[in-house]
């Protein structure tokens, strides 16, 4: 499954998304992990939770971030939910040709996506992920 939470700069995404991470680390027997491209929120993600910064491991393009995340997936099978927060902004990855490949990475390993999105209409290519 893929959810996206989007809207304009500034209406609290990052902040749902960190409750949303938070949370779900207590519901899951799983592992959860939180990807960005900055490290300002490290602090507000529970130490349960698997704190990946894009930019320490040089990934700037969409496929690069397939590949980290599907080898995660192969490094550690107990992952049950990734948190992506700030796609758009990791390298040059398109959300509206990302998202779908994270669809299908979801549906073959059966794990969870939730990612946040700046912008104030969703593309109608993504809307069936609301």
């Amino acid at each position: 499954m893929v959810e996206l939470i989007y809207g304009a700069k500034g209406t609290g995404k990052t902040q749902r998304i960190i409750e949303k991470a938070n949370a779900r680390v207590g519901e899951v027997k799983g592992n959860v992990v939180f990807i960005t491209p900055i490290d300002k929120y490290s602090l507000d993600i529970s130490n349960s939770i698997r704190f990946v910064v894009t930019a320490e491991y040089g990934i700037e393009k969409a496929c690069a971030l397939k590949s980290f995340i599907k080898g995660m997936i192969a490094g550690n099978s107990d992952i049950c939910d990734f948190f992506i927060d700030g796609l758009a902004r990791i390298g040059d990855v398109d959300p509206v040709e990302f998202i779908p490949l994270l669809d299908e990475i979801s549906t073959r390993y059966n794990v969870n996506f939730t990612v946040t999105l700046s912008m104030a209409e969703v593309p109608a290519k993504l809307k069936r992920y609301l």
